[in-house]
Parts: C-alpha cells; sequence; structure tokens
C-alpha cells in the first residue's frame, strides 16, 4: 500500500500522489469566491409578494385602530397621553402608503410597526387611566357615604 494517501480532512482516499495541500488549493480554485448577501431586516409587517401577478401588497397601515384608540381616548377623557400617541399613530399609519407608493418598502414596514407599537401603548395607557378613574370614583364615593354615617344612615333618611 505504499504511495497510498487519504484526505486529511474526509478521510477518502486519495488516487493521485498529489500532496493534500495541493489538492486543497486546486479545489479552492475551482470555486470562485462569492461575497455573502447581505440579509434584509425582518419586520413583523414584511409585505407580501402577490402570487397571482408578482406585485407587492403593501403592510397593514393600522389606521383603524389608531383612529379608534385615539378617539375613544378622547371621549373617555382617559390620557392626553394616550391620545397624543393615537395622533402619532395616526400619522405614522398614513406614512405606510405614503411611502409604499413611493416604492420604499423598509420605510413602509418601519412605519406599519410604529403605527402598531403606538396604537397598542395608546390603548394600554387609555385602558389603565379609565380603571384609575373609576377605582377614584368608588374611593370618593366610599368616603363620602362613610361621612353620612353609612349606607344604612342614608336609606334610613330617605
Amino acid at each position: 500500500m505504499e504511495g497510498v494517501t487519504f484526505c486529511g480532512s474526509c478521510g477518502a482516499q486519495m488516487t493521485s500522489q498529489t500532496p493534500p495541500s495541493q489538492v486543497e488549493s486546486q479545489s479552492a480554485q475551482q470555486q470562485p469566491y462569492q461575497q455573502p448577501q447581505p440579509q434584509q431586516p425582518h419586520y413583523e409587517n414584511q409585505t407580501n409578494v402577490s402570487a397571482m401577478n408578482g406585485t407587492l401588497t403593501p403592510p397593514k397601515n393600522y389606521m383603524t385602530e389608531a383612529i379608534i384608540v385615539t378617539v375613544v381616548s378622547f371621549l373617555c377623557c382617559s390620557s392626553f397621553i394616550s391620545v397624543i400617541l393615537g395622533i402619532i399613530a395616526i400619522i405614522k399609519a398614513n406614512n405606510v402608503n405614503t411611502e409604499f407608493s413611493k416604492g420604499n418598502v423598509v420605510e413602509a414596514n418601519k412605519n406599519a410597526d410604529a403605527a402598531k407599537k403606538l396604537t397598542l401603548w395608546a390603548a394600554i395607557i387609555a385602558v389603565i387611566f379609565v380603571i384609575l378613574i373609576f377605582l377614584l370614583v368608588f374611593v370618593v364615593l366610599g368616603v363620602g357615604i362613610s361621612e353620612l354615617g353609612g349606607i344604612n344612615e342614608i336609606l334610613k333618611s330617605i
């Protein structure tokens, strides 16, 4: 078995008498270097390519949700913070369609994500403030009733 060599990396028997370092350099020359492709950032609202005609569909802009949260926050007098966040969410939702119509899909996705997050935070803050207002009203009513001698005293006087 004189002259039989084996590959140092995979263990396969090599038929030629070429040293492994030359074989590796020859195989490296046969395969041209390909630069790795940069990865696109992943957004939650990736645009979809329609299978029928290959056109891009715009991401969801969350305009309806942003308007509902803003109006309800304003009408319930819950928090000016949630109203302001809702207004910013409406602006971001409008920018989704504007950027997509310009062909800037990445910015459209960024605006869609921002509109979603702002709408969600505005809704959470509005709910928290409504709960706090109800708690405050019940505490004030409770203190008022106790100052009048309790609910039994109030019912006797009626």
